[in-house]
């Protein structure tokens, strides 16, 4: 099943929740943590009273309370930027040093290479004219969870977490994503809001997993190069945004992840779409 997770502690998540449930064919099947457990296709839809970031192994306690198996989770959720742009973002999470905001130090979740990427191409389509930026953000926060999770979020700030497009572009986006089975890439360098990771996604046949912003750089040991492989679907190839980042981080970087036999790969690698 893909679990679809809502907070009641997150306006735009109940928003997105709203939109979701304006479309026919959800049944009601049991109760999680005193929630009716709404059901539609291959999708379960529950909801929490903590904030996203507080429910560590939610996945696990779905299981157990319904007997089911979680194949993905989808967080609905909120997005704060003091910049206040309006963006729409999708990201996997984990943390790549401090565990700041959920989850565990230097523990990245399993990513949804295919599903995510699918949600920002289909994000962009569905929210054109609204006036909102579309992007991924890079790896970051929690909670900590087993099964492969991505983040779709309404930002940047409170007034637009009620904006019914908004929610109801991300709904579409949700109930739309889909296994292109496209190559999958992990990606380095750059800032947070991943520009070169979002327009490569956009425009190439890839599915992109983990990435990586600047401030993280310092974090790329080995041992984490080997978990954004291994949790981005098993990635054998890595996408540097080289003209991003420190060129000394990129030489470095470049033969780390060489040694730990991940294949570095240009755009004009890709298939254009």
């Amino acid at each position: 099943m893909k679990l679809i997770l809502t907070s009641s502690e997150d306006n735009a998540s109940m928003n997105i929740r709203a939109r979701l449930l304006e479309r026919p064919g959800w049944s009601e099947s049991g109760s999680f943590e005193g929630h009716p457990v709404l059901l539609k296709g291959d999708f379960l839809m529950v909801q929490v009273d903590r904030i996203h970031l507080d429910e560590d192994f939610v996945d696990d306690r779905v299981r157990q309370a319904l007997g089911v198996g979680v194949d993905v989770i989808i967080f609905a959720s909120r997005h704060r930027a003091e910049s206040k742009i309006p963006t729409l973002t999708v990201h996997p999470i984990g943390n790549y040093t401090t565990a700041d905001f959920g989850g565990r130090p230097q523990t990245l979740c399993r990513s949804s290479p295919h599903l995510m990427t699918s949600a920002l191409r289909a994000l962009a389509n569905n929210a054109k004219g609204m006036g909102f930026n579309v992007s991924f953000e890079t790896t970051h926060h929690g909670p900590t969870v087993n099964s492969p999770a991505f983040y779709i979020e309404i930002g940047s700030y409170e007034e637009l977490w009620g904006r019914e497009d908004a929610a109801q572009a991300i709904a579409e986006t949700i109930m739309g994503v889909r296994d292109e089975g496209h190559p999958v890439v992990v990606c380095v360098g750059g800032g947070h809001y991943a520009p070169r990771f979002t327009e490569i996604a956009l425009a190439r046949k890839v599915s992109i997993g983990h990435m990586a912003a600047n401030y993280a750089l310092e974090g790329l040991d080995e041992g984490m190069i080997r978990q954004m492989s291994e949790k981005s679907a098993g990635a054998t190839r890595v996408y540097f945004h080289k003209k991003g980042m420190p060129k000394p981080a990129y030489r470095q970087l470049r033969e780390r992840f060489a040694s730990c036999g991940i294949e570095e790969i240009s755009s004009q690698d890709l298939e254009p779409i």
